[in-house]
């Protein structure tokens, strides 16, 4: 569950207005796009006052799902790579560096 929660905030935080800029981009509508940035604008700023802190709930997520996978894999109960732990990891690394680049851009 702590992965799932990982993904999900990866795709509302970074997924979501990746999507809406391609959107925008796609449309080729001068004003479409102009007025779509208008309407996503207040979450973007509400991401922005957040971001800290959903990389910290995020770090806790990636830390408490490793710290599962170890547990249930001890056990032998799980044979094979760990898809779902790499992913979220990816996931956190990818919030980490989009947060940063936009931190200094």
């Amino acid at each position: 569950m702590a992965h799932a929660a990982v993904v999900g905030l990866h795709a509302l935080c970074c997924g979501l207005p990746a999507l809406a800029m391609l959107a925008a981009a796609i449309s080729g509508a001068t004003s479409g796009a102009a007025l779509f940035s208008d309407a996503i604008q207040p979450f973007h700023d509400f991401l922005h006052v957040y971001e800290v802190w959903i990389l910290v709930v995020s770090a806790l997520l990636v830390v408490s799902g490793g710290v599962l996978e170890a547990l249930s894999r001890r056990g032998g109960h799980k044979p094979g790579f760990p898809w779902l732990f790499a992913f979220s990891v990816g996931c956190f690394i990818a919030n980490v560096a989009i947060i940063v680049a936009h931190r200094v851009s």
